[in-house]
Formats: structure tokens, sequence, C-alpha cells
């Protein structure tokens, strides 16, 4: 009886630590963790309006000195999102710590001005 008490102790504080590396391993950050995507239908963008919904709505966690999320004017950042539908999906997806913007917080036109005003931006 107690070598399944014992067991017990030990197998559960070790199976919960196990569970946690699991995400680690496969990418937690990449999945999406909002609504399934579909390409945002919209006109063309407008950079300045884009520029006031960003520091409305994405500068806080974006700005460099936040430390939350990728600053959008580096090299890096311009490779991983290299074409727009990229850039769209991850705003209407959302992943981790950046929530999903479904079409009620974020219009579809809002949005396409939001990333012509982040494909505006100068190289750092």
């Amino acid at each position: 009886m107690r070598f399944y008490i014992i067991t017990a102790l030990v197998l559960a504080p070790l199976l919960a630590l196990l569970s946690l590396i699991q995400p680690l391993i496969s990418g937690v950050a990449e999945r999406p963790i909002g609504p399934e995507f579909t390409v945002p239908e919209t006109g063309f963008g407008d950079a300045e309006r884009g520029e006031a919904l960003y520091r409305s709505k994405c500068y806080g966690c974006h700005a460099p000195e936040a430390n939350v999320g990728p600053t959008q004017n580096t090299v890096d950042f311009k490779v991983q999102y290299s074409d727009d539908e990229a850039l769209a999906f991850i705003v209407r997806a959302g992943r981790q710590p950046m929530p999903a913007f479904n079409e009620d917080m974020l219009s579809d036109q809002e949005l396409a001005d939001i990333i012509v005003y982040i494909r505006s931006l100068p190289a750092p």
C-alpha cells in the first residue's frame, strides 16, 4: 500500500511538470488562439488612419520600451511577415501573449490601415 501512495506522490508532480514542457516543444507561440482565419476583404489601407489605430490598439505592447511584442520595423519582422495575409492572420487569430482581434474589435478596413502603416515604417 505504501508503494502506491509514494508512487502517486512522486508521479503526480512529475506528470504536472512534464505537461508544462510539452507546449514549449510543440511551438505553442505559433498556434492561433482565436477563431479560424479568413482573409479580410478591404479597400486600400490608409497609413495615416493606421497610425492612429496602431497607437491606440497596438503600441502599448509593441513599443520597444514595452518589450512584449516584436517591433514591426525590424528586418526579422519583415522577413517573418513578408506578406500582408500572414500579418493579418496573426492579428485575427492572436498568439501568446497577443490576443486575437476579431471583427468586432478591429474592422477589416481598420486592419488594412494598420498593415499599411506597419509597412510604411522605416527600418531602424
